[in-house]
């Protein structure tokens, strides 16, 4: 059913994607409306619009996943390699093999293929590298500073960042302002010569794979001893809708495709769980949770692992469990309130999740570990430093102004973050290591950050060098002289427009226009990116009234004789509310 349903998902979203739909509904980047509308990233929606163009050119494979004869998996194989004229030979190969095997004739034959690459493969590698996870306990304020570092990392790059990509710049800036005499490693280049290395090496682990399949099997003799795959459980067929003309139905049709998703997933992963926690994967013939994954369940691994960690942690709120559940909580935002969830605020949480965009959910998880960390887990807290009645890890008061946490730090030069590090070691002994800097990046920028370290290091602690680090990048980030128009740094440095991630190409936008009486006052200025004030409210498809910076109102997808797609106050929905005769003459 939810493979069925990501085919369903991706037949509209390809009619989207062409007419480039998503704009029409106030959106200017699909990476925002994905996230906002159908809570998944944009690599999974694009992934399934192209399985679902590639299935149109081949009927035969189409025909056979409607059978349910292929997974969703061995599909995405079969549409980066197969062509019209081999189609019928590639079924025949995905019927006599596994999927591992299958992985790797698809990729040998990958260069003949006649369709475009899959967008978002599953290969375990990240930019063409292997997935490295760097895991450092420290204390909390070390992982305060680490925050702290990554939300500059994007202001300077001027754009949304991974954790990895983020890492990537501190490491680069702290290598470049490294002390006076110290080395720089070779981790790097010795990373990618082991990956490529492994790379030549992988037809031999592949071999070693199909043969464990193939004699691992249960007593009963399973068909994987015969060389053939089980098949998959026959699934009800959705009806296939087509696409409609306008954006807005298209919309309606992609949530409603989402809603089958959002009420399996939560039914697949209360199962795998059952199978992992009892290693059912080895009675059915299996060596490892994740060739059973891939074999039998026909999903990503990385897929199936976030639907495990969910279901681990939906036992912390009955609230939270309902939600997820039910399919009113989305994937995006069950994964951001994993972190805060616990016994007594799960209530307060979902609620919150449904009441406010993605991008200030995001804003308020992020400023609720940044306090807990650098004030202590009993520290009661307020937005401005003042004393409040919420603790930590519960919710900010709704439309709380969610002023910068202090983190410590303090300007040095790198001679000077040497000598305070040797100071730390002293103390180092004394402080308990309760928290972890960790991320999961490609081999070279995993290599690259611990060159880092190790140029910022000098004995003690692995922390130790980590705090020099951040403290040396943050002091040269926060020491760039700023722009002279105060309203960038007072919205963050991005659009103000809900749900948008844009960072960069900003314009100072008058709320009311000049043309209409608005003078230049701060509270009817406003952050808007360039994209949003041209072809946003310029073209009509964008309304904004009311005083800024929290007070404005916004209508993205504005449409005649009907009302908006999202109404919201500042990030908080509300209902549609229509621009009043005063605003709208100025």
């Amino acid at each position: 059913m939810e493979a069925a349903a990501r085919r369903e998902l991706g037949t509209v979203a390809q009619a989207l994607l062409q007419r480039h739909g998503y704009r029409r509904l106030g959106f200017v980047r699909l990476s925002d409306y994905a996230r906002e509308r159908l809570g998944i990233s944009a690599r999974a929606l694009q992934a399934a619009a192209w399985v679902a163009a590639r299935l149109e050119v081949l009927p035969a494979v189409a025909t056979a996943f409607d059978r349910s004869d292929l997974s969703w998996t061995q599909v995405r194989m079969l549409c980066a390699t197969a062509s019209p004229d081999t189609q019928l030979e590639w079924l025949r190969r995905a019927a006599a093999s596994t999927v591992e095997s299958l992985e790797r004739e698809a990729k040998a034959g990958h260069a003949a293929a006649a369709g475009p690459p899959d967008p978002d493969p599953d290969d375990g590698a990240i930019d063409g590298e292997p997935a490295v996870r760097l895991r450092i306990v420290c204390p909390a304020r070390v992982r305060a500073l680490w925050r702290h570092a990554l939300a500059l990392a994007a202001r300077v790059a001027g754009e949304p960042l991974a954790t990895w990509r983020a890492a990537e710049t501190v490491a680069a800036e702290a290598l470049s302002g490294r002390p006076v005499g110290t080395a720089i490693a070779d981790r790097a280049l010795l990373a990618c010569m082991r990956w490529a290395r492994r790379t030549r090496r992988a037809p031999d682990r592949v071999s070693c794979v199909d043969a464990t399949l193939q004699h691992a099997a249960p007593q009963q003799g399973t068909p994987q001893q015969q060389g053939t795959p089980q098949p998959m459980i026959a699934r009800q067929a959705l009806p296939r809708t087509k696409p409609a003309a306008d954006p807005f139905a298209l919309d309606a049709q992609l949530v409603a495709a989402m809603g089958v998703i959002r009420t399996s997933e939560p039914r697949i992963g209360r199962l795998l769980r059952v199978v992992v926690d009892h290693h059912l994967q080895r009675a059915l013939g299996f060596p490892s949770v994740n060739v059973y994954v891939r074999e039998r369940l026909g999903i990503s691994v990385r897929k199936a692992w976030a639907l495990l960690k969910i279901e681990r942690s939906v036992c912390r709120s009955a609230e939270f469990g309902r939600a997820y559940a039910d399919g009113s909580l989305s994937w995006v935002r069950a994964l951001l309130l994993l972190p805060v969830v616990e016994r007594g605020n799960g209530a307060q949480w979902v609620a919150r999740a449904g009441a406010v965009t993605v991008r200030r959910l995001a804003d308020e998880v992020e400023w609720v570990l940044q306090a807990r960390d650098a004030l202590g887990d009993g520290a009661a807290y307020g937005t401005s430093g003042e004393a409040a009645s919420w603790s930590t890890l519960d919710p900010p008061p709704l439309d709380a102004v969610l002023g910068p946490v202090t983190v410590g730090c303090r300007k040095m030069s790198p001679e000077a973050a040497v000598q305070i590090g040797a100071r730390l070691e002293d103390r180092a002994v004394l402080e308990v290591c309760d928290a972890e800097v960790a991320f999961v990046g490609p081999a070279s920028v995993v290599a690259l950050f611990r060159d880092a370290l190790d140029a910022f290091g000098g004995g003690g602690p692995r922390w130790v060098a980590v705090e020099r680090c951040l403290r040396h990048v943050i002091d040269y980030w926060e020491s760039l002289p700023g722009h002279r128009d105060p309203i960038f740094a007072r919205d963050g440095w991005r659009c103000a427009v809900p749900a948008c991630s844009a960072r960069r190409n900003l314009h100072d936008h008058h709320v009311r226009w000049r043309s209409r009486g608005g003078g230049n006052e701060r509270d009817n200025r406003i952050t808007i990116c360039a994209a949003h004030h041209l072809h946003g409210l310029h073209a009509g498809v964008l309304r904004a009234w009311g005083r800024a910076p929290s007070a404005v109102h916004w209508q993205l997808g504005v449409r005649v004789a009907a009302p908006p797609l999202l109404s919201s106050v500042g990030d908080r929905y509300c209902e549609a509310l229509e621009e009043s005769p005063a605003t709208a003459l100025g």
